[in-house]
């Protein structure tokens, strides 16, 4: 009982301090070192994995504990995220990520129906999301290129700013750190993970956010008195001189070199060529190595061009060591101490007592992380430190982890743009000169509306 005392109060401090805007690795590396302090000195339980060596001193364990957790993530799991993140900013560093942009936006000249265009708009905007993987960066992008001839066909900047502000949502992304993290934690290749569980069930939820945009924004829209038809010809002027805009300087064919990782890690797998084996970080080394080819032959051999790209690399993984794998790793180190306390047995007990099973399970996790995504604004805080506890509950309640791992990575992704301090929110409502609380209502609808369509199919899925 002391255990679970403990760790209540360390949930409190870390859930206030995370939404204080503090250092989220810190604060969950600090608690969770603290509880596992306190399931040494009270004796509550074990953390210490099969394949790390004990030192002899119960207290010296932890130590060797937090050795054995960056050892082994930054070994697999945190230098694929590493390379992954890498690989992005490669991708926009040569102009790959807006060749494909310029591609994604051509069907928009064909169409004229102002509320036919916020469908469409939204799934380029979930097209352009497979290949920009930050949410601030993808909805700034997004706006910036598409916006203003949206608003010259006589669509509301305020339902502009909402299609994209949730174009992040319901991701699916093939390689990411998340994705890399769930697929770890429902014991699933990245493959399996992704084709049999995240995009089957990330495609219909996002045509029900589609279609929820259309008829929520129109419903807001006349809500307002705008005509359409009374606008047309209209400029979007954003706020600022600092809204990045796609550069056409690139070939048109570097917009196939964002996707090199996603069809590589399909042809080398059992679907296709089973004779070659492929880790996926190799896999992006890999893709790297062919853009820098193409770099080279682009710039005729420009060693100053090359090494840009390559130094461009380099430091989008040093950075994202100290963010997303730093988070991971302090993530983990949380989750062991809560487990340490006894924490897991009693939610797997509280859950059983109350008939909640797998679906309360899945529910209950769901809603935490939304509160949280929607308060702290980030999706990465409330999502890593459940998911490493997920993999022990599903096996003590005997359910498929992709029960409760899916809906909660999604939700952590669905939830953002409902959050006024989001970064995503932020960016986007200061350039569309409007309240985040207005950029939140507009994309209230359809993003709770994907929030419990995904929960249903992810449920059926996993059966």
């Amino acid at each position: 009982m002391a255990g679970i005392i403990f760790g209540c109060i360390m949930l409190i401090l870390v859930g206030w301090a995370i939404l204080k805007g503090k250092y989220a690795p810190f604060i969950l590396f600090a608690s969770g070192v603290a509880m596992l302090l306190f399931s040494v000195i009270f004796d509550t339980g074990t953390f210490m994995p099969k394949k790390a060596l004990p030192t002899g001193s119960d207290y010296l364990n932890i130590i060797e504990f937090i050795r054995y957790m960056f050892s082994n993530n930054l070994a697999n799991l945190g230098l694929l995220i590493m390379t992954m993140v890498g690989f992005a900013s490669y991708m926009t560093h040569i102009g790959a990520n807006d060749a494909f942009v310029n591609i994604a936006i051509k069907p928009l000249s064909i169409i004229k129906s102002p509320y036919a265009l916020v469908f469409i708009a939204f799934l380029l905007g979930k097209a352009v999301s497979m290949v920009i993987t930050s949410a601030v960066g993808l909805g700034v992008l997004c706006l910036a290129l598409m916006g203003p001839a949206l608003a010259a066909l006589g669509m509301n900047k305020k339902a502009i700013a909402a299609v994209f502000v949730t174009s992040g949502a319901a991701s699916m992304v093939l390689l990411g750190g998340s994705t890399a993290a769930s697929a770890k934690a429902c014991e699933l290749s990245i493959l399996d993970y992704v084709f049999i569980y995240k995009i089957p069930a990330a495609l219909p939820t996002v045509l029900v956010m589609g279609i929820a945009h259309v008829f929520w924004q129109r419903y807001l829209d006349r809500k307002e008195g705008w005509i359409p038809s009374e606008h047309v010809g209209e400029k979007l002027v954003f706020e600022g001189e600092d809204v990045k805009r796609p550069s056409t300087t690139a070939p048109k064919l570097y917009a196939i070199l964002p996707f090199l990782p996603m069809v590589f890690v399909v042809v080398f797998s059992q679907y296709c060529i089973d004779s070659i084996k492929l880790n996926i970080t190799t896999i992006m080394f890999f893709c790297v190595a062919i853009a820098m080819v193409c770099e080279a032959i682009r710039w005729k051999g420009d060693i100053d061009k090359l090494g840009a790209g390559l130094k461009a690399f380099l430091q989008a993984m040093g950075k994202s060591c100290s963010g997303v794998v730093a988070l991971v790793i302090a993530a983990g180190v949380f989750a062991s101490g809560f487990k340490a306390l006894g924490m897991i047995d009693a939610i797997v007990n509280f859950a059983s007592s109350v008939g909640a099973g797998g679906l309360g399970m899945s529910i209950l996790f769901v809603v935490i992380t939304t509160l949280v995504t929607i308060i702290a604004g980030s999706n990465g805080a409330s999502f890593y430190p459940l998911v490493e506890m997920v993999p022990h509950i599903a096996k003590s309640m005997g359910v498929n982890p992709v029960m409760l791992v899916l809906p909660m990575h999604q939700a952590s992704t669905i939830a953002r743009p409902l959050s006024p301090v989001a970064g995503v929110v932020v960016a986007i409502a200061a350039m569309c000169k409007m309240s985040p609380l207005e950029l939140v209502k507009r994309a209230s609808v359809p993003s709770i509306l994907g929030l419990i369509a995904h929960h249903i199919f992810v449920f059926w899925l996993s059966l």
